[in-house]
Parts: structure tokens; C-alpha cells; sequence
């Protein structure tokens, strides 16, 4: 009675023991990171200089008033001539060349002689007209950053010819267009070229444009995200017009770099170099930029999908209880509490990738962490099948459009008038972002993309 007793109470307790299952254990892949760069990008910058025709004619119309030019005894006769600005200079602009008309009042004292019969007779004569001259303004860039110009005249018409009511005596017209046109000339071209000149400090603008492009510019407050950039070069588009605008077009071609965090360092700023001409626009703006989907967001988007959720591989099956993801040597490690044909913590990786079309990150080639699997070799060898692990990794999908969107916004937001220094800013628009790579940082998946668009250094406020 005793000996079936004491079989009794073993069986009990090998039943008892044989039924409880041990949790399966295994030792967590170290959490590392690889360092996460942003790759800089190659860039144009146009500092782009408008020139309102209609403000420059104004302000050479001011500073030529009243009596151009005075002479007498012209040409060793007895002519006299004065010459006023009858009325208002007019520009028209094409290209790097202003075309003006310019009316004066001509005034004008000639001696008149006449011999008959042997008795000479003579006197003075005076007779008033209005003749319009026009004239010819080419301009270009020096290599100091002057902007010089060239004026000639392109002749003369009489609005309204100088006449006298008397019978036998002609007034010396073509002589007197002659003189107002020779003796003005010179003046009127001095004076052009002179204001055209001075109208811009060209080379001040250009060069603190690219000084201060070298410091760092923080673009998302938010997201602690900067750029440093590094010109390189600079080009000179011809000018071009646009009604009564004229443009000139400075690009600088630059090298831009991204950071995220802390403002970075500044470099020694590179001096102003000796400009290229191109014939042609300037290149599409583009920049790589970045921004973080946490691994807490990316878990609880996770476990939406994937808690309480049951995977099954015949008659074996498990449950996720609990779902979150670390980093180790580049790669993410997802880790899994389960329940069910297996209990216990499991801990598994694959490649991180972006799809285009799906706008999400997703994870390719999943396999388990090589101490995880060694394990499960003997304790739970159907799972290294890989149906479960196959079926389970369509759930780690994140959508980040919304991150790129806000990207996008941020950048734009701050790129719609970022101000450099007085009377100069910078405008631009994103207008397309790709991801080009992904990274694993400590608590994060860093995105970077590529963004496109239009962007120019625009001066707004030029001294006449």
C-alpha cells in the first residue's frame, strides 16, 4: 500500500513539473549605433539684383535740370546757343541696353549778313526750338563688381524746328542741331553713366551676400535643424529684362551641409571670388534634410497592429503581448513578448527600407538575432520555419508622408522670407521631397530626403 502511495505522489509531481513550461530566455543583442551623416548637397543660390527703369529714370531726370549748356562764338561764327531740358528723359530697357530719348530747348543768336549794291547790311537774329536727342546705354560688370556703362548717341530729331517770319533769312538749323548735339553730348553721357554707376554698390551687395550665406541658418526651430553652407563659386547671367525691369542674375554655387541638434560650427569665411559668365538660368535648388520617426512612435504604431494578435504555423502558435525596437550595429531589433506554444521574450531584425509608393518605412529579410535562433533550435525549432516571422513583419510598416509633409511645411515656412541683413532675404519654396536613406540614431529612425525647389537671395530696397 505504501510502494503505490509513494508512485502515486512521484507521478503526481513529475506531472506536475512536466506541465509547467520555463520561460523562454535568451540574451539581448547590444545596442549600438553607426554615426548618421547627412550627405551635403550641391546647390545655386541666385542674388538676384532688380532694377526698376522707371526709379533710375526718375532719379536721372532729377539730377538733370535746367541749363545744360551755354556757348558762344560756336565753331568761330558769330552764333551763340543755349540749352535747356525742355521735359522728362524717357527709358525703354532691352536686354543690357537703355534706349532714352532726351528733349532740350535749344536757343540760339546768329549774326545775319547780306551785300547789295555794294551796301552790307547785317544783324542779329534770335530763334527758339525743341529738339529731341537719343541715346544708346550699354552695361556691363567688371571684374572689380562694377557696374559700368557705356552711352553713345544715336542722333537727333527736331520736335519742333527753330523759324523766323522773315522774308530772305534762313536760320542755320542743321548747325545749330549740330552744336546742341556735339556740346550736350558730352555732358548728357557723363551724367548717364555717372548715375548708372553709383546707382548700386554692386560689389557690396554681392560680397555680404556671400558672407553672410556662410553662417549657419537654423531651418526648423522644431526640429533643431540646420544648414551650413559653403560657396564655392559664383556666376554672372547676362542681364534680361521684363517690361521696365532689368535683372541681373548672380548665382552662387554652394555646397550645403545638414545638421541635426546643436548650431554648428561656423568655417572661416571664404572671400569673394573672381566671377564666371554663364549663359544660362541657375540650376535647381535641392538640400538634404532630415527628420526622426522615434522608436516609441514607431512601437506604439506597432502595437496597434500587433497586440493580442495570434500567429499560427500548424498546431503552433503565438501571441504578441508586447512589442518595442532598439538599434544594434545599424540594423533595428525588434523585441517581442509572446505567449502561447512559446512564452517568453524573443528578439528578431531585417533591413529598414523605404517604400516610394507607400510612403512607409518597412522591414525586408527578417530573421532572427543569432543568439535568439541558436535558442530556438532547441526549444522551439518550427518557429525558425520563418512562416510566423514572415507573417508578423507586414505589421511593422510606418507611414511617414506625414513627417515628410511637415518637412516640407517647416522648410517652406521658413524659406518664404528668411532675412540675411537689411534689404536682403531669402526666398524659396520646396517643391518636391524624396527620401533617399535611412539610419538608425539612438531613440530613432533618421530619415533623410532630398528636397527641390526654387530659391533666390532677393534685394529689396536699392538706393537711387
Amino acid at each position: 500500500m505504501k510502494k503505490i502511495y509513494f508512485l502515486l505522489i512521484n507521478a503526481l509531481i513529475v506531472l506536475a513539473f512536466g506541465s509547467c513550461k520555463t520561460a523562454f530566455q535568451v540574451e539581448k543583442p547590444k545596442e549600438s549605433y553607426q554615426p548618421s551623416t547627412i550627405a551635403p548637397s550641391v546647390s545655386e543660390f541666385p542674388l538676384q539684383i532688380d532694377i526698376d527703369v522707371k526709379k533710375l529714370e526718375a532719379a536721372v531726370n532729377k539730377k538733370m535740370n535746367g541749363l545744360i549748356y551755354e556757348g558762344n562764338n560756336l565753331n568761330n561764327q558769330d552764333l551763340s546757343v543755349k540749352v535747356w531740358k525742355a521735359q522728362n528723359f524717357s527709358f525703354t530697357v532691352k536686354n543690357n541696353v537703355i534706349e532714352y530719348r532726351v528733349p532740350l530747348k535749344v536757343w540760339s543768336r546768329f549774326a545775319w549778313r547780306v551785300e547789295k549794291f555794294g551796301i552790307a547790311v547785317s544783324d542779329h537774329y534770335e530763334a527758339n526750338g525743341t529738339i529731341a536727342l537719343t541715346y544708346k546705354t550699354t552695361i556691363e560688370i567688371d571684374k572689380n563688381w562694377k557696374l559700368v556703362s557705356k552711352t553713345t548717341s544715336s542722333g537727333y530729331q527736331w520736335i519742333e524746328t527753330p523759324k523766323l517770319n522773315l522774308i530772305g533769312i534762313t536760320v542755320p538749323v542743321t548747325p545749330i542741331a549740330n552744336i546742341a548735339l556735339s556740346q550736350s553730348d558730352k555732358m548728357i553721357s557723363a551724367q548717364i553713366d555717372q548715375a548708372l554707376t553709383q546707382m548700386v554698390d554692386l560689389r557690396k551687395y554681392v560680397s555680404d551676400a556671400w558672407a553672410v550665406l556662410q553662417k549657419p541658418m537654423e531651418v526648423s526651430p522644431e526640429h533643431n535643424f540646420w544648414i551650413r553652407i559653403t560657396p564655392k563659386d559664383i556666376y554672372v547671367s547676362p542681364f534680361s529684362t521684363n517690361a521696365q525691369k532689368l535683372y541681373l542674375t548672380v548665382s552662387l554655387y554652394s555646397q550645403i551641409e545638414s545638421f541635426m541638434g546643436l548650431q554648428p560650427a561656423a568655417k572661416s569665411i571664404i572671400p569673394l571670388p573672381a566671377y564666371k559668365v554663364v549663359q544660362r538660368p541657375p540650376l535647381q535648388f535641392n538640400v538634404n534634410i532630415a527628420a526622426d520617426a522615434t522608436y516609441d512612435k514607431i512601437s506604439e504604431e506597432a502595437k496597434q497592429q500587433l497586440l493580442n494578435k495570434t500567429f499560427a504555423e500548424g498546431n503552433k502558435k503565438i501571441t504578441i503581448t508586447d512589442l518595442s525596437i532598439y538599434g544594434s550595429d545599424g540594423r533595428p531589433v525588434f523585441v517581442a513578448d509572446v505567449t502561447g506554444s512559446l512564452k517568453g521574450r524573443i528578439y528578431f531584425t531585417g533591413d529598414l527600407v523605404y517604400n516610394q509608393a507607400k510612403e512607409a518605412i518597412e522591414v525586408q529579410n527578417p530573421e532572427f538575432d543569432i543568439k535568439t535562433k541558436n535558442a530556438l533550435v532547441k526549444s522551439a525549432n518550427w518557429l525558425l520555419h520563418g512562416i510566423i516571422l514572415n507573417k508578423l513583419v507586414p505589421y511593422l510598416s510606418y507611414p511617414v508622408k506625414d513627417i515628410i509633409t511637415e518637412m516640407q511645411t517647416e522648410a517652406n515656412k521658413t524659406l518664404s522670407n528668411y532675412p540675411l541683413y537689411s534689404g536682403v532675404n531669402l526666398l524659396g519654396n520646396i517643391s518636391a521631397v524624396k527620401v533617399s536613406s535611412l539610419s538608425m540614431i539612438p531613440g530613432a529612425v533618421r530619415i533623410v530626403a532630398n528636397a527641390k525647389g526654387s530659391i533666390n537671395l532677393k534685394i529689396t530696397d536699392l538706393d537711387f
